[in-house]
């Protein structure tokens, strides 16, 4: 059996590291064609590159996130979010939000639909869940941005602590009295997961 990431009395979070090598065991022994659909690592230098091109540096969970796998190449997702964004595609996918966004439409101030420094991690269809690199109460929080609809923060205060309740869901998966998150992987016939 697996070891998930310890818990403790105060919140023990596993590094993001930590918690896709979990991921990466799990998916192995439960879920192998999902497992397969994880890109490789990014190199340091696409994610240099991609910073560069965004202007600013990506969040620290989401940097570590991208040299264990830089996306993956599924449809649905490998994980609860949809399918994760490689660092091409993050600069993509932010540069599209960013050539529609109008600073100066009032709406943007009180029912926001993005914002400058919140960065897509993963998604699809115009609906992306993002992480705010932004200063502020809200920084390293996720959030979700839907194409037709105003973004939200979603209760999770950063990458890390996302991927850590992922990998619980996994370790109790087959624990129907578990409540620990509102995800619940259920394994397919063909070797995925599915949340």
């Amino acid at each position: 059996m697996i070891e998930p990431p310890r818990i403790g009395i105060s919140p023990v979070i596993a590094s993001v590291t930590e918690s896709w090598t979990f991921i990466d065991a799990w998916l192995a022994e439960h879920a192998p064609a999902s497992l397969a659909d994880l890109r490789l690592p990014a190199s340091p230098e696409a994610i240099d590159r991609a910073e560069e091109q965004l202007g600013f540096a990506l969040p620290a969970d989401l940097r570590e996130s991208l040299l264990c796998h830089d996306g993956d190449g599924s449809s649905v997702g490998v994980l609860p979010c949809g399918p994760l964004y490689s660092a091409e595609r993050i600069v993509e996918v932010r540069d599209m939000r960013m050539s529609m966004w109008e600073a100066d439409d009032p709406d943007q101030q009180d029912d926001p639909w993005w914002g400058t420094l919140w960065v897509p991690f993963a998604g699809g269809d115009g609906d992306e869940h993002f992480i705010d690199s932004g200063p502020g109460l809200w920084h390293d929080h996720l959030g979700r941005a839907p194409h037709d609809d105003s973004a939200y923060f979603i209760g999770w205060p950063g990458l890390a602590t996302w991927l850590h309740a992922v990998t619980q869901a996994m370790a109790h998966y087959a624990d129907r009295d578990w409540v620990g998150t509102a995800y619940r992987p259920m394994l397919r016939s063909d070797g995925t997961v599915d949340w």
